[in-house]
């Protein structure tokens, strides 16, 4: 979170607020990727991490395995909790987002943009 004089409060994910016209993360098509996922917000607050278009497993919390896995689309982060992602992009090329869940977050900027990259030679 991130106060402003001229903008007000605003959210972020790895530092930066949405932005439609950028694209944070490109990811090709067919891939499965690990991301660490961190909750550094000073206030502790909790946070519902959500990935569209590709289904994930939490593998760890705080460096601890995660007993059950599971394929979900969004996964509680505890504030100053850390968590280890296993994603897999098989589906669904183009354009998409992931976000926070809590609907004041995402509308304050914590949103990112992530392009799932089909090969151009199929």
């Amino acid at each position: 979170m991130q106060m402003s004089f001229l903008q007000g409060m605003a959210f972020t994910l790895n530092g930066k607020t949405y932005d439609k016209d950028r694209i944070d993360v490109q990811v090709p098509l067919g891939t499965v990727e690990e991301w660490g996922i961190a909750n550094v917000d000073a206030d502790l607050m909790d946070h519902l991490f959500h990935l569209h278009a590709a289904p994930f497993q939490v593998i760890s919390r705080n460096g601890q395995p995660e007993p059950y896995l599971a394929w979900k689309d969004t996964v509680l982060v505890r504030g100053g909790e850390t968590l280890r992602l296993r994603a897999a992009f098989k589906d669904f090329p183009g354009k998409s987002v992931y976000h926070c869940h809590v609907l004041d977050h995402e509308e304050l900027g914590m949103m990112g943009v992530i392009d799932v990259q089909a090969d151009s030679r199929q």
